[in-house]
């Protein structure tokens, strides 16, 4: 994987906010969203969970309705 920008910048989130704040990636399709995100969790957290809401099931998508998401 490349080095991207974005990652030094998610590393500075992570150290800030300490675990009290949400990040949100936004940007156009097919850019590499996805992939440095989850590069990011295998690299700076001990798990992680990746819900790809393209794929996730009506139940699961269900948890996050009414949220303002």
């Amino acid at each position: 994987m490349f080095k991207r920008k974005i990652y030094n910048k998610m590393l500075e989130w992570k150290r800030d906010s300490d675990g009290r704040t949400a990040l949100l990636i936004e940007g156009a399709r097919r850019i590499g969203k996805s992939t440095v995100v989850e590069e990011f969790a295998k690299n700076e957290y001990e798990s992680y969970i990746l819900i790809d809401f393209a794929k996730a099931s009506k139940e699961v998508k269900s948890l996050f309705e009414d949220k303002g998401f």
